[in-house]
């Protein structure tokens, strides 16, 4: 058993030379991309030639790709049918499109239930999302993972994820955000061991009584001892995938500068060697 460590970085900063430079020379050669909002076509191609020199010399990977959001807020469950395959196409056009990247994960939300669906409803339109999307992920040998989302998500419960990921292949399964289970955060180990079966990658950060944060591991509630010993039980090689929110190492709000972020990926790269040292 053996973990791999990446860092999500959003798109916008994955352009700029300086960023790239910085998560080289910090050490972490992983990372997600993570996409936020659809981006055009056109732009998502140009943003991979402009990564694709630093893939093609081993300098950074891409184990994992966040799919767009902006999107699946709600039509992944739904149960029209325009507009459910609509949004099918949408993520195919995407995946294609980022295929260079040489991702062999791929992060997506489930959405809320849509207005006037009941629960099981959503859950089964879902379902039938991510069966659509199963060809093209397995054309590529990718992984297909449903995040653990929190408030009103779909997946937010884990007898929610086992209804969904019932008899699914075995090219779909779950990224695990251990930010997500908000008021149930002392639940989290027991969480993992229920779903163990179906997770393939975590999204790690830390996070407070309420709601998620995207704080550095250790800095909030999270009891990281057992997480981390509940993750090991499992077994098996896994990703975790810092989701860390950059904000909190900016200057003052009355400094109108941008900061280095080296100093970002410095801490992470630390928090990286701790993490991996503990629930043994």
């Amino acid at each position: 058993m053996a973990f791999q460590f990446a860092s999500s970085v959003p798109h916008d900063e994955m352009i700029k030379e300086l960023w790239v430079n910085r998560m080289i020379e910090s050490g972490i050669k992983n990372f997600e991309y993570s996409c936020g909002p659809f981006p055009p076509v056109r732009e998502l191609k140009q943003r991979i030639e402009f990564l694709k020199p630093y893939i093609e010399s081993g300098a950074v990977s891409f184990p994992s790709v966040h799919m767009p959001a902006w999107y699946s807020s709600e039509a992944p469950a739904q149960e029209n049918d325009f507009e459910r395959n609509m949004c099918v196409r949408r993520f195919i056009n995407f995946i294609e499109t980022a295929a260079p990247l040489g991702m062999k994960n791929l992060t997506i939300h489930p959405g809320i239930a849509p207005e006037g669906q009941t629960l099981e409803s959503a859950i089964t339109f879902l379902r039938k999302t991510l069966e659509d999307l199963v060809p093209t992920v397995e054309k590529y040998g990718m992984s297909l993972n449903l995040e653990l989302c929190p408030r009103r998500s779909i997946s937010k419960l884990p007898e929610n994820m086992e209804k969904v990921m019932k008899d699914m292949p075995d090219c779909v399964g779950v990224c695990f955000d251990v930010n997500h289970p908000n008021e149930y955060w002392r639940q989290i180990p027991e969480w993992i061991a229920r779903l163990g079966k179906y997770i393939r990658t975590f999204h790690i950060s830390d996070c407070d009584e309420f709601d998620e944060c995207h704080w550095m591991p250790g800095v909030g509630v999270l009891d990281w001892e057992n997480i981390m010993k509940e993750i090991r039980k499992l077994n098996r090689d896994f990703l975790l995938i810092y989701e860390i929110d950059f904000a909190g190492f900016r200057p003052p709000v009355s400094q109108k500068r941008e900061m280095d972020p080296r100093f970002f990926f410095r801490a992470l790269k630390a928090n990286m060697e701790w993490l991996d040292t503990i629930g043994k």
